[in-house]
């Protein structure tokens, strides 16, 4: 008999091996889960909110969570058993979303094109497929064939301008100029790139060494300077910086997949495709359950 249960009733340690196994494989991916054990444990216990587990005569056969932000929840699942129906991830669907705060409006989900199932899952309960999007992925051995540009991190005497170019570059995104200014750290850091005495660019990039991850958060050029190969010296003082830690062997990011000029930089400097991503949207309403 198949029970659905809280996930946090469930072992965190199985939970991520369950979902370890089935992201390895295209056919079961959910984009930005991860394959690795100890970093999935991690990531959901810094990031998932909620979560609902199906259980059969006491193994872990079917999980889904919820990543939420503001109004916003990212759906990381539904992961199943090949060997159990679709129905699992329909009941595990209805327990999650009763535990979800009915301030949360709109729904995320982010799945590798060759999951069929959860792209059957999501166009049963009418979520709207957005753009697509292409997850690259950088290796450490390759970071030497980059040239070594030097640029500077960045000081209080570009803060506005550095504030002005990342509003005006990612306007309403998750975290503002000020607010990058305010997590600038040992590991978190903003490189700069100057035309003169003007800020052209700059890149914000994040180290996570205890889990051997790294990001490249924000990267942006000022229009005015575009056309000099400035992207492609912040990329490579970024790439340079975070594999200056020993434990980051590889960088992963996501880009919409029509979005020409960021894939074209990102592929220039080394950069391959590792999975092709739907992404799928939904606002909450009856359809939902």
């Amino acid at each position: 008999m198949i029970r659905i249960l809280n996930g946090k009733d469930i072992s965190l340690k199985d939970t991520a091996s369950f979902i370890a196994k089935l992201n390895q494989q295209e056919v079961h991916h959910i984009g930005f889960c991860g394959t690795n054990p100890e970093e999935i444990q991690n990531a959901i216990k810094e990031d998932v909110s909620e979560m609902t587990g199906a259980v059969e005569d006491g193994k872990l056969i079917g999980w889904i969570g919820a990543d939420i932000d503001k109004d916003t929840a990212e759906v990381w699942g539904p992961f199943v058993g090949v060997e159990y129906k679709s129905e699992v991830a329909f009941d595990m669907w209805r327990n999650l979303l009763d535990k979800i705060p009915a301030s949360v409006n709109n729904f995320d989900l982010f799945s590798n094109k060759e999951n069929k199932f959860v792209k059957k899952f999501a166009e049963r309960l009418q979520f709207e497929q957005a753009t697509d999007q292409a997850v690259l992925i950088f290796q450490k051995e390759n970071v030497e064939k980059l040239p070594k540009t030097d640029l500077k991190e960045l000081t209080q005497t570009d803060h506005m301008a550095f504030i002005r170019l990342h509003d005006e570059a990612f306007p309403g995104t998750y975290y503002s100029g000020q607010e990058i200014i305010e997590r600038i750290n040992q590991t978190q850091k903003v490189f700069i790139l100057k035309d003169g005495d003007r800020l052209a660019g700059y890149a914000y990039v994040e180290a996570q060494p205890a889990y051997g991850e790294g990001s490249i958060e924000f990267i942006a050029v000022d229009p005015v300077f575009q056309g000099k190969r400035y992207g492609q010296k912040l990329l490579s003082e970024a790439l340079h910086w975070l594999f200056s830690f020993d434990a980051i062997g590889e960088i992963q990011l996501a880009v919409a997949a029509d979005n020409q000029i960021a894939l074209k930089l990102y592929l220039s400097v080394g950069f391959k495709v590792k999975h092709e991503l739907y992404y799928f949207e939904k606002q909450r309403d009856n359809s939902l359950v």
